[in-house]
């Protein structure tokens, strides 16, 4: 039987936590918080007051001190499911995949139903590319609860990672007939589109990531409007701006000669280490860094958005390549560094930016290209990485017939002269595979088995870039079989040459 003063205090922590919470609703965080560290010092184990401290800190980014509190939670109440899902969740945002999911098993394990420790659980998987169990985790939210919109979405990309489209794309449908607004669902179905080839839609559905929480801050608000195609140009000054990454940039500068076609008069704003190559493109009538004070325009349009206010197709693309070039004073630069060649030169990059969200697809580890290095001493490798990863300066050490150019790299106009002197460019889906193909150098590209938009489906060239050499992934993480094809084809070329 429980005792009178028992309940009596319960019920006092009990209104004292609500007060609290209301507390914290309305911004007074440090209250709230003081009046739940009175209510431990008065109960030490009252696992609500721990779990809700451990929330305000979660909130606040405070992970460590989210991660003591709802620890506490968890011994102070072990039968809890939410507080092994929560305690995951901490770990997650700490990128502790691993550790993360021990927990969110002990809580399906309490409560096999409990949608919040599926829906974590799934992230977790996804993020460490176990794609079907992921895929299996939120298949089973959608059982408890058929128009979770997380679940649907989250869904649709793995489907999209899968390849399995046609079902990815009906998982977008589920998704936006629940959410209509759902920004991210309506840009990954652009993405999905625009990989299958179609460009009608997916140009247009491309616009939305300007509403997308990782975009929308980067968006330009102008006074002056947005072309998307519909003004005529003759005799106006346009602003064209960068925008994501430095390959974007590369790739959609393409279409800058069709707008000074129009009778327009372009201004480009790039981030700084594109200045002095873009700097070149004679369509441009200036070129400014981002940050600094732009001259007059009439309108603007964002870099990716001119595929869609030139209404591109597949048969469309503009592929009058090369359209950049180095400038001379670096090619002599690298030239006089360089030295003469004495065999065949590659130059080569192995990974992209590791903040990419699909890094851990498309980046091969330096390890794994050894086939390469391998297949012939005739060759001079050359390599152009800027970023090195763990064992990448041992790997880089004892090979010394590679040499290690990416530290001495100012801007892309030094990498673009590197690669104009180099035979042959090997690199992953990454800003030097776009630099490449738009000096129209000789490139090999190795693909993720469902690859960026720009590279299409099962074919083993580019419509974007004429010198482009794809070589496909077979199914996910299958690099080696890749690398094995590759090296193939080297020494094809090596014994043809």
């Amino acid at each position: 039987m429980t005792k009178p003063n028992s309940r009596k205090a319960r019920d006092q922590a009990s209104s004292e936590l609500l007060f609290a919470i209301e507390l914290d609703k309305q911004g007074l965080r440090d209250e709230a918080e003081r009046q739940l560290l009175n209510i431990l010092k008065a109960q030490p184990k009252e696992w609500r007051a721990l779990h809700q401290l451990a929330e305000m800190y979660l909130a606040r980014g405070e992970f460590a001190q989210a991660l003591d509190f709802m620890a506490g939670a968890m011994k102070a109440n072990p039968a809890s499911a939410e507080t092994k899902s929560n305690y995951g969740f901490i770990l997650q945002q700490l990128d502790r995949h691993e550790e993360a999911l021990v927990y969110f098993h002990q809580a399906l394990v309490a409560q096999p139903g409990h949608v919040s420790a599926l829906l974590n659980r799934g992230a977790s998987l996804h993020h460490l590319n176990r794609t079907a169990q992921a895929l299996t985790s939120f298949e089973r939210v959608l059982a408890f609860e058929p128009r979770n919109v997380k679940a649907l979405y989250n869904r649709a990309n793995i489907l999209h990672e899968l390849r399995r489209f046609d079902e990815c794309l009906a998982a977008f449908e589920a998704t936006l007939t629940c959410a209509p607004d759902h920004a991210d669902a309506h840009w990954n179905e652009g993405l999905t589109r625009l990989l299958l080839g179609d460009f009608e839609q997916g140009w247009q559905k491309y616009e939305w990531r300007w509403q997308t929480e990782s975009q929308r801050h980067l968006r330009r608000d102008f006074t002056q409007p947005l072309w998307l195609g519909v003004e005529p140009l003759a005799g106006k000054t346009i602003l064209v701006h960068s925008e994501q990454g430095f390959g974007d940039s590369l790739q959609f500068a393409r279409y800058l000669p069709q707008l000074a076609a129009t009778g327009a008069r372009v201004v480009l704003e790039v981030k700084p280490p594109l200045l002095s190559l873009l700097s070149r493109m004679e369509c441009c009538e200036s070129v400014v860094v981002r940050g600094e004070p732009l001259p007059h325009f009439d309108l603007h349009c964002p870099i990716m958005s001119l595929p869609l206010a030139f209404k591109t197709s597949l048969e469309t693309i503009p592929v009058d390549v090369p359209y950049l070039d180095a400038p001379p004073d670096r090619l002599q630069k690298w030239r006089q560094r360089l030295a003469p060649k004495g065999g065949l030169r590659i130059a080569f990059a192995w990974a992209g930016s590791a903040t990419h969200k699909q890094d851990l697809l498309r980046s091969i580890p330096l390890a794994k290209l050894r086939p390469l290095f391998d297949a012939s001493d005739a060759i001079e490798w050359v390599s152009v990485q800027r970023e090195l990863r763990s064992g990448d300066h041992e790997f880089l050490a004892e090979r010394h017939h590679i040499r290690h150019l990416g530290g001495e790299l100012d801007d892309f106009s030094d990498t673009a002269a590197v690669l104009s002197l180099a035979d042959l460019v090997i690199t992953v889906d990454t800003a030097v595979a776009h630099l490449a193909g738009a000096l129209g150098r000789p490139v090999w590209i190795p693909l993720q088995y469902s690859p960026d938009f720009r590279w299409l489906l099962d074919r083993d060239d580019s419509p974007w870039y004429p010198s482009v050499r794809l070589f496909r992934q077979a199914q996910v993480g299958g690099w080696d079989a890749v690398i094995a094809r590759m090296a193939a084809a080297l020494q094809q070329q090596m014994a043809g040459s």
